[in-house]
C-alpha cells in the first residue's frame, strides 16, 4: 500500500501538533511538507514530524505529490488558505471554526463543493467514544423524540491551559479569532447538539466578560437554541472555568422516553442513559452503555494531552475515509451551519433579540 502524502499548513494552532503526532504514528501516512510563516515554528515542526519546510504555504500547494492538506492557521486566515487550497485542486481539512463569519464560511463551502473536492472540519468531539455511543443510542430511538438539550463547555482559559503566546494572541484578537469563548468552545458544542438534534432554527444569546477584563473578547456566553424540530436547548461557554483538568464538556439530552447524561472531557468520561423502555414507565432505569475500547487510547488527561483519544481517532478516520472513498464524518456544510449559529449568537447578544437562521 502506497503511503498517503500529507501537507501541513500552519502550526499557529496547537491542534496541528496533536494531529501531526497522530499522523506520524500511522504506518500508511507520511507528512511530506510543512508550511508556516514563522520560520522557527515551521522548522521545528518539520524536524519533529518530517517533511520539507516552506515559509510560504502557496509554495507547498504547488507540489503535485501531496494527497491531502491540513490547515491549522488563525481563524481569520482560514478563508484565503482554504480558497487557495481549493484552487490548487487539493482535498483538505480545516480546523474549527470554519471561519469568523457566516459569509466566509459559505464562500469556502461552496468553493469546495463546486470543485468536487473532499473537505472536512475539525469537529473532533464527534470522535470521543462516549459521544459516538450517545449518537448510536439516540439514533436507536431509545430515548424517543428529542425535546430539550443542555450543554456546558469551557476552559480555564487559553493561556491558562498552556497554549503558547502566539496562539493566545490571535485567539483573543476579535478580528483574527472572531470572538472569544462562544466561537471557540461553542463550535464543538453547537456541532454536537446539531449532530444529536438536527438543524438549529433560531438563536438568542448573551455575552459577558466576567473574570478577565484584560481580554477584548467574551469569557462567558449563554445561548438559547431553538431547533428546527421544535426542541429547545441551552449552551454555556466559558474561558474562565475552574475545574480539575482545566476543561469541561458536558451535555444533558432529554427525550420523550428517556435521558442521556454525558461527561466528555473529564478525568473519568461517562455516558449514562435513562430509558423507560427498560421495564416500563414506572420502572425505567439508568444504565451505562458498553463502549468497546480501542487500542492505544487511554482516557488519561493527566499524563496525556487531550489528543490521547479523540484527535487520534479523528485523524485515523479521516485517513480511512480517504482510503475507502467514503464520506467524512464532518463536512464543510456542517461547519457552515455552526458558523451561522455562532454569528447569530453574536448578533443576538449585540442587538438583544432572537435571530433566525436561514
Amino acid at each position: 500500500m502506497s503511503k498517503l502524502r500529507i501537507g501541513m499548513i500552519s502550526f499557529e494552532h496547537v491542534h496541528a501538533d496533536f494531529r501531526s503526532k497522530a499522523l506520524s504514528e500511522m504506518e500508511d501516512v507520511v507528512i511530506a511538507a510543512v508550511a508556516d510563516d514563522d520560520r522557527a515554528r515551521g522548522e521545528a515542526a518539520s524536524a519533529r514530524y518530517g517533511g520539507d519546510y516552506y515559509s510560504d504555504y502557496r509554495q507547498l500547494l504547488e507540489r503535485k505529490d501531496l494527497d491531502f492538506i491540513f490547515i491549522h492557521s488563525a481563524n481569520g486566515d482560514h478563508l484565503r488558505m482554504v480558497l487557495d487550497t481549493v484552487s490548487a485542486g487539493k482535498n483538505l481539512f480545516c480546523e474549527k471554526p470554519i471561519a469568523t463569519s457566516a459569509a466566509d464560511a459559505r464562500k469556502m463551502t461552496e468553493a469546495v463543493e463546486r470543485a468536487g473536492l473532499r473537505g472536512t472540519l475539525g469537529f473532533c468531539s464527534r470522535f470521543i467514544p462516549e459521544a459516538e455511543r450517545a449518537k448510536e443510542v439516540i439514533d436507536s430511538g431509545l430515548i424517543g423524540k428529542m425535546i430539550a438539550l443542555r450543554a456546558v463547555i469551557g476552559l480555564a482559559g487559553i493561556r491558562e491551559i498552556g497554549c503558547p503566546d502566539y496562539m493566545t494572541d490571535w485567539m483573543t484578537d476579535p478580528v483574527r479569532g472572531g470572538g472569544g469563548a462562544l466561537i471557540d468552545e461553542g463550535a464543538h458544542a453547537i456541532d454536537l447538539l446539531r449532530w444529536y438534534a438536527g438543524d438549529i432554527a433560531a438563536v438568542s444569546a448573551f455575552t459577558a466578560n466576567n473574570a478577565k477584563p484584560q481580554l477584548n473578547v467574551e469569557d462567558n456566553a449563554a445561548t438559547v437554541l431553538q431547533f428546527a424540530s421544535g426542541a429547545l436547548g441551552t449552551l454555556n461557554t466559558l474561558w474562565s472555568l475552574h475545574v480539575d483538568v482545566g476543561m469541561r464538556n458536558t451535555l444533558e439530552l432529554y427525550g420523550t422516553e428517556g435521558t442521556i447524561s454525558l461527561e466528555l472531557t473529564s478525568k473519568h468520561p461517562k455516558l449514562q442513559v435513562y430509558s423507560e423502555h427498560l421495564g416500563g414507565q414506572a420502572n425505567g432505569s439508568w444504565f451505562e452503555p458498553h463502549i468497546k475500547p480501542k487500542d492505544a487510547e487511554p482516557h488519561d488527561y493527566q499524563s496525556w494531552p487531550t489528543h490521547a483519544q479523540h484527535y487520534k481517532r479523528e485523524v485515523t478516520d479521516i485517513i480511512a475515509c480517504l482510503r475507502e472513498d467514503r464520506p467524512f464524518r464532518a463536512s464543510f456544510r456542517d461547519g457552515l451551519h455552526v458558523a451561522q449559529v455562532t454569528e447569530a449568537g453574536y448578533t443576538s447578544a449585540k442587538e438583544r433579540k432572537t435571530i433566525a437562521i436561514g
